[in-house]
Formats: C-alpha cells, structure tokens, sequence
C-alpha cells in the first residue's frame, strides 16, 4: 500500500463513522421535534408496510443460516426483528427459537416501553422483556429524556436500570445541564426515577452532588423531597423552604414545608388535599412558633389556617365551605408575598349550599369575616349573614314569549357595633323581550318590596321599617349596518342607539340601616339598570331617560370586531329623594361615560373608559382607565394600564415580557402612585436558557405591602432553576412573573 493511499482511506473511513453515527442518530431521534417540546406516544409504532399474520415474531435480514438441530438462526446483514410490542434492528442477530432469546451485534437499535437505544451489543429475552444492551445511546419517548450509559439492564417492558449513565432533557447536541450518575433506575409504570451518587452538571461543570435522588419521568406522583426554594427579603431575610411530599393515595395527598427565615425563625406549614367522585377539598395551615421580630406586647406565636371543601353530591346540588383565619391582623403583611395577598382587607368565612331544580335556583349561606386591615373602625367592619336564603325564578310563557322572574331573600345581618337585623326582600317581575336582528323593544314591570324586623337594643324609632317600590322600564334599541372598509379591508359598521326609559315612585327609606347596600358605580352597562344601588337595601326613586350610542366595526371576512365606541348618559325629569347618605340629588343628569376599545391588527389591544361629570367645577373627569396590551404566540408581551378616579386612585401600570432571540428574555414592572407620589411595586428582571431544556430566572422587586404613603418599601431578590423533568431550585419567580404581568404564561 502506497503512502498516498493511506490518507484517502483514513478519510473513507472516517466518513463511514460519521454516515452510520447521523444514521443511529436519525433512528433514535425519529419523530421527536426537540425544537419544540414534542414528543411521540411511547408506544412503538410498526412500519406500514410491515404485515403481521398472526405472527408473535417476525425477522427479515440479507442472510439467514439456520441450525435445525439446535433451533438456532444465525442473521447477518441488516438484521430487523419485528414483535407485537418492540423492535430491533443489528448488523447480526443470533436467535434461539426454542428460548426465544436473541444476541445483538453491531450497530443495534431497540424500541420497546416507551425506550428508544442504540449500541454495540445486547441481549434480550423476548418473552420477559428482560436484556442488556452495552456502550449505547438512549430516548425516553413519553417524557422526551435523553441520554448515555455504559450498560443498560432492561428488567421489564417498563423497568430499566443505567450504569455510569448521563441523563437529559436538552435536545441532543446540547448539553446544557446534566445529571450524571453511577446507577439510574427508571420506572415507567411508576412514572419516576431514581438515582445514586449522582451529581448535576451546568455546562459541563458539577454545581449539587446527591447521594440519592429521585424523579420524575412524567406528571405522575410520588412520595418524597421536593425541590427547595431560596429568597431573600427585608422584612423575612434569607428564606430556605424544604417541601416533602406524601403521595398518601390516589385521590389524597399531603405536603409539610418547612420554611427557614433568619430574621423570623423556622415555620412549619402543611397541606392535606383530597379528591372523591364528586367531591374535591385542601387544608392547609403553618405555624410559627416564636417570632424573632415581634414587639414585646404581642404575642410571638404566630399561625394561619385554611379550608375548602366543594362538592356536588346530587345532580344540581353543590355545596362549598371556604374558611381562612390569621393569628394577627399583621400576618399577611408580614408572611404574605405581592399586592395580591398582603393589600387583604377581610378574610372571608363562608358556607354555602345550591340546588338547581328546574326553573329554579336556591340558595343557603353562612358568612362571616376575620378584618386585618387595622386602619379600619369596627363600624367599617363587613355585616355577618347568619343566615342568608335566596331562591331565583325565570320562565318564558308561550305563545306569547313573556318571561317571568322572580328573586327572594332572607337574611339575618349580626354586627358588633351597628344595628342588627333581620330582612325579607321579593322582587317579581314581568317582561315581554321582543328581540329581532335589527333591534330590541322590552317592556318590564317589576315590584320591590323589603321588610325588617330589627333588634330592640339599637332602639331604632321604628323596629319593623319596609319599603315597597313599583318600577316600570321600556328598553329599546335599533341597528344600522353599513358596508364600509377598515384600512383597506372590507367590514361592516353598526350603529346601535339603545333608550331606556324607567319610572319608579318615592318610598321613604331613611329608618332602613344599611346592610349590604352601596351605591352603583356608574358605567356604560350600568346605565341600562333599574337600581341605582347595589344589595336590597334601598331602591331609589326614578323618572329618567338614558341614552346609549354604540358603534362597531367587523372585518367582513372573518367577523372579528374590530373598534367599538359607546357613550351614553342618563337625564332626569325629578331629584333623587332615596339616597345611603347625604341629600338629595339634584343634578339634571348623569356623569357621561364614554367606552372606546379596539384590536389594530393581531396582537395589539386598547381600551379607554372615561366618566365625566358636567355638574363639578372643577376636574370634571371623574374617572378614567387606559389599557394598552401587545401580546404575541411567541410571548411577547407589553402593558400599560393607567387607572384614575378622582381623590381616590392615581396608578400608572407598565410591564413587558420580551424575548431576545431563543435563549434570553427580559421582563419587568412598574406600578406607580401619582395620589401617594411613589413608586408602589417595581420588579426587573431576566430569563435565560431555552424552554426544552432549561430556563434561570432572576428578579429583584421593591414594593410597598399597603398603599400608604408612609409605608416602607420591602425588597426582594428571587432566584430560580428550571430544569425541564427535574423540576426548579430557587424562588417561584415564575409564578410571581403570571401574577404581575398580563398575558405571561409559563405553560405555553
């Protein structure tokens, strides 16, 4: 052999290599998009064109020598093996007929129970599913994992064992994190798996080493330690929780977390859920039992407990209790995470029972509240409903199409400080909807009444007060269609002016106490309404006329609307005599409330409310709210929301989740007060790593628990992992990111 000829084979033959490595690679990774998360079903899927007779096994190969005596195949060639429930491929097989027993060389490949693998030798039983396979590569197709053993040992269609193994769940080619470990036990029909003296690799480079650890392999469950959160923040200082999970039974289940805080001390929390045929409900409690920040004068226990329970235990019968209590009125501000929790007012208590029958709706309930918001009297405390019993009521009449309805109420209000009573309210009504397609005319007639009998010890001037209130409503509306062009694009505009015209007499109500009323924010639907109150304590007196102007734009090929503009207003012929509060009310007219909201395009999205009120002097725009949001399939988001209502709320909104490229994304918020003049919650933060195999998130967020102008901002910083499969180390700043940013969702 001549020198020249020396290099040229070396080069065929690393060719050859890399023909059968992208070959083995094209095999194994066969309908796994590793691009996008999707993964095929783990059972194994026959050729098409493969036709099994009856046939238990099935072989093919270029070359078949066959010992009679010892029942014994020797093939050679592009060996495939055909089974029911697996396949095999190898450059040669050996097979035994009689203990049906096949050893595989060079080249193989094996699907069976949702595992795919590629290697240079192996051995299988074919009746037990039991076997070995050396120096391979392997798939996980129902979980979408990856990864390289030594030694595979396949002890059942379901059960496989790893030696010196890494596992995965990066797409190949990326070995981004990790976990390699001496031995790894998978169990499919478990949905976990295990492993020993293993150790996490980020990059290449050991971060945790785990003497044991187990995981899981699909979205089953199982009893064990959960992954351990990490934060820190001013108010607690570093926290470290270590959730462990019991996975008691199938329809129940329980988690204890510890939850380790240096500046407060250990709390221990617990959580119980259960689920049943038509029952599903949680208890969940945490106790602290000395509190390192709490003044001297307190107590320095300090506790929280809740409950839920719903059910549905006849077909239309439901029932739900829902409890919370707090040790303190401090707790939530001190404990809680975000605006959402810590800005609680009242903690709801509450039992309630509905049944559906027909044409009817029936209602029981028991409420109470626990107040934590020191700030307000006991005369701002919510009403007790000991109990409280409702029934609804409709039916349309035929043939001549009116509808009859009927609502009812009794409720007995108790309260520490104001007066307590009881009411019984009924409201009937009837009407006679006459819709069509180019409008609507609705006559109605309805008549409220409500009687109290209240407690002597407020010793009210009259203990026994009612009301009794005839209202009489005309609602009517017409649409105008117009074909027209929206930036070029053929649609279709309406316009859809709508009167309402309502009569209700004067009842004087000034001895009835306030139980559950208040008065109705106006609105462009409200407008259309009999009662300028909400709850049944006051029905006010009216003689007006209100107006409503609609116009909308559908794009005509789909009939996506696309702009809608309302404004309306309500005039009256007479003052408001009926009021919570106050004098009478003498304005001619109503605020005017205007609604434009819009859909440029696909992704953007705007709505602008204003209520301007012409009878102020000054500052006529009473209140008014801007929403601007652009969200995108590919997770692009940006908000502004911009919320005002005179002498009350000043806030401007603004978030954004934005990708950069497939591998970095930046998110952030900022909530500002312009009625306190600061800021009241700002987060900035970034993701990094791709969706199909890993994500690290970082934060940090300034917020203030209350909005009080003298409230001291708390900080945090926050810190997750994700790795896909394992779960996350660190902070839930993912679940912090869906509560503060519109349209973010960690699922997609």
């Amino acid at each position: 052999m001549s020198s020249r000829s020396l290099p040229i084979i070396l080069s065929l033959c690393l060719l050859t290599t890399r023909i059968a490595a992208a070959e083995d690679r094209l095999r194994i990774d066969r309908g796994i998009n590793w691009d996008y998360c999707e993964y095929p079903p783990s059972e194994t899927v026959l050729p098409a064109t493969l036709a099994l007779p009856g046939a238990e096994v099935q072989i093919e190969a270029d070359q078949i020598e066959f010992d009679q005596e010892k029942e014994l195949s020797l093939l050679r060639g592009s060996v495939q093996l055909w089974r029911l429930d697996g396949y095999a491929e190898a450059d040669s097989i050996s097979f035994d007929h009689q203990r049906r027993i096949a050893n595989l060389f060079g080249n193989l490949f094996i699907e069976q129970g949702g595992l795919r693998a590629t290697g240079e030798e192996g051995y299988l039983e074919l009746d037990d599913d039991r076997g070995w396979l050396s120096e391979t590569e392997f798939r996980l197709t129902t979980g979408g994992a990856r990864g390289s053993a030594a030694l595979i040992t396949l002890n059942g269609r379901a059960h496989s064992s790893y030696r010196d193994v890494a596992y995965s769940t990066c797409p190949p080619d990326r070995d981004d994190w990790s976990l390699v470990a001496s031995e790894l036990d998978i169990d499919m029909a478990q949905g976990w798996g295990s492993a020993r003296h293993a150790r996490l690799e980020l990059a290449g480079v050991p971060i945790l080493y785990l003497p044991y650890f187990t995981f899981p392999v699909d979205e089953r469950r199982k009893t064990g330690l959960l992954i351990p959160t990490m934060g820190s923040s001013n108010r607690l200082g570093s926290e470290l929780t270590l959730p462990y999970y019991f996975n008691l039974a199938p329809n129940y289940d329980a988690t204890l977390t510890p939850r380790l805080m240096s500046k407060r001390g250990v709390m221990l929390g617990a959580e119980f859920r259960f689920l049943g045929a038509r029952q599903r409900g949680e208890i969940s409690g945490e106790i602290l039992s000395a509190d390192r920040q709490q003044s001297p004068d307190r107590d320095d226990r300090r506790s929280a407990l809740r409950f839920y329970h719903a059910s549905l235990p006849y077909p239309g019968l439901a029932t739900r209790i829902e409890t919370s209590a707090v040790s303190d009125n401090e707790y939530l501000e001190d404990f809680g995470s975000g605006l959402a929790i810590t800005s609680r007012r009242h903690l709801e208590r509450i039992g309630e029972v509905t049944y559906n029958i027909g044409n009817w709706n029936l209602l029981g309930r028991v409420q109470r509240f626990q107040t934590v918001d020191e700030s307000l009297s006991e005369s701002q405390h919510p009403y007790r409903r000991l109990p409280q019993i409702s029934a609804r009521y409709r039916k349309r009449i035929a043939p001549l199409g009116l509808s009859l309805g009927f609502s009812g109420e009794y409720s007995h209000f108790k309260h520490d400080t104001l007066t307590n009573g009881e009411r019984l309210s009924l409201r009937p009504s009837l009407s006679l909807p006459l819709r069509r397609s180019w409008g609507h005319l609705i006559p109605r007639l309805s008549l409220n009444y409500a009687g109290y009998r209240l407690d002597e010890e407020a010793a009210p001037s009259n203990e026994t007060p009612d009301y009794f209130v005839p209202a009489y409503s005309l609602d009517g509306g017409l649409v105008f269609e117009r074909e027209t062009h929206w930036f070029g694009t053929p649609a279709l505009q309406t316009l859809e002016p709508r009167l309402f015209l309502l009569y209700a007499p004067f009842d004087d109500q000034s001895e009835i106490p306030d139980f559950d009323s208040a008065d109705l924010d106006i609105s462009f639907g409200n407008l259309f309404k009999e009662n300028r109150f909400t709850g049944r304590d006051r029905f006010g007196d009216a003689k007006q006329l209100a107006f409503g102007l609609t116009s909308r734009w559908f794009q005509s090929d789909n009939g996506m609307e696309r702009l809608r503009a309302s404004i309306g207003q309500i005039y009256y012929a007479e003052d408001r005599e009926v009021q919570l509060s106050g004098s009478t009310e003498e304005d001619p007219s109503s605020a005017v409330v205007a609604v434009l909201s819009s859909r440029m395009g696909d992704h953007w999205r705007t709505r602008l409310t204003l209520r301007h009120n012409p009878h102020l002097d000054q500052e006529q725009i009473e209140k008014g709210r801007f929403n601007l949001n652009y969200s995108t399939p590919k997770q692009q988001h940006f908000n502004v929301d911009y919320n005002f209502k005179r002498d009350t709320i000043e806030d401007l909104d603004f978030s954004f989740y934005w990708p950069f490229g497939h591998q970095f994304s930046l998110f952030g918020k900022w909530k500002y007060s312009y009625l306190y003049e600061r800021n009241m919650n700002r987060i900035v933060g970034l993701e990094y790593g791709g969706r199909c195999c890993w994500k690290l998130r970082t934060l940090v967020q300034r917020y203030v628990a209350n909005e009080d102008k003298d409230e001291e901002e708390e900080t945090r910083f926050m810190l997750q992992l994700e790795l896909r499969g394992l779960g996350a180390l660190g902070h839930a700043v993912d679940s912090t990111m869906q509560e503060t940013i519109y349209g973010f969702n960690n699922e997609r």
